[in-house]
């Protein structure tokens, strides 16, 4: 789950109850049920909200900015308005159409939702959220977050829904779909570079409690494995969240004393992607050898303390002495 800060754009703070597009009623109200579902269970799912009106926070206090003046609203890096912004996600009325992650300079994917053929065609709710009914007691919410990524959240109303949700991936030639550890996964093209980043998988049911959930890879297909049923309380809320590259450009400099690598951020000045995503793409493209704590902390004190210096330079001859030590010698704040 992705927790988000940022100021508010041209939008107001979340009001559930406010549906903004043209509806059945009942499609609409099935619409405002999930969403609401969403609300109660995972809160933070909602907390930022890329809206075609601009980015709406769910709570006022979230508009804090960090020391440097950094927030995700401030330099949203999408606008479903605009055609120019380097990250596009286009949200489709038939859920056969899949979502398009489009981002400046890069090949495209297409991602296929659940049970699509079955699913009727989009409603929206509250925020002009898109929500389809998947017609096996499951819905899928695509929620769209400011720097880009989209989560495509399931909500799961009872024991009669699957287990399983495939997300079949459309990717260009000679890519394919990865376990990028620690529970994330990557489409990397046909050069093994990453392409988009997918977070890792989350469940839970409507008292808070984890659900048991995982991925799984068949072909281009990713499924997410929801262990729900007995002593579960529904509704149940998990999702893949899927984004683009967190690094625009990576560069490998050999020096006397070992390797520099060179992490050139898509934008630095976004607070919503972590350490932890940008150390989950630096993975793929070093050996194993450049993995390990000294080189997160590196990665974490450069986003800490100088995201706008870029870039940031990993050096491999640098000790594994902890955070505060690499801060006093590599960060200076």
């Amino acid at each position: 789950m992705r927790k988000k800060f940022g100021v508010i754009l041209g939008a107001t703070t979340l009001g559930l109850g406010l549906s903004v597009a043209p509806a059945s009623a009942t499609g609409q109200d099935d619409a405002a049920n999930a969403i609401e579902a969403i609300e109660s269970v995972a809160p933070e799912s909602l907390a930022a909200v890329a809206t075609a009106d601009g980015v709406v926070l769910s709570d006022p206090a979230d508009a804090e900015v960090d020391e440097f003046g950094r927030s995700a609203a401030k330099a949203a890096m999408i606008d479903p308005t605009n055609p120019e912004s380097p990250i596009r996600v286009e949200i489709p009325e038939d859920p056969a159409d899949g979502i398009l992650l489009e981002q400046a300079g890069f090949a495209s994917i297409n991602i296929g939702l659940p049970n699509s053929a079955q699913a009727d065609d989009v409603e929206y709710g509250d925020l002009d959220i898109a929500t389809y009914d998947n017609n096996d007691g499951s819905k899928t919410v695509p929620i769209v977050n400011p720097d880009g990524a989209v989560q495509i959240t399931t909500v799961i109303s009872g024991p009669e829904a699957p287990a399983r949700y495939v997300y079949p991936i459309t990717m260009p030639a000679g890519a394919e779909l990865v376990d990028a550890g620690d529970g994330y996964f990557a489409v990397v093209q046909a050069d093994s570079t990453p392409l988009a980043m997918i977070e890792p998988a989350w469940a839970l049911d409507a008292n808070g409690n984890d659900v048991a959930t995982r991925y799984e890879v068949e072909g281009h297909s990713l499924v997410q494995v929801v262990e729900h049923g007995d002593g579960t309380a529904y509704p149940v809320v998990a999702d893949p969240a899927v984004a683009g590259k967190y690094i625009k450009k990576f560069t490998i400099t050999k020096k006397t004393n070992g390797f520099t690598f060179g992490i050139y951020p898509v934008n630095a000045w976004n607070v919503t992607v972590s350490a932890s995503e940008y150390y989950a793409e630096y993975k793929l493209y070093v050996n194993s050898q450049y993995e390990g704590q000294k080189y997160y902390d590196q990665i974490r004190c450069h986003w800490d303390f100088a995201p706008f210096k870029t870039p940031w330079n990993i050096d491999s001859w640098r000790p594994n002495v902890g955070y505060a030590a690499t801060v006093a010698a590599l960060c200076n704040p």
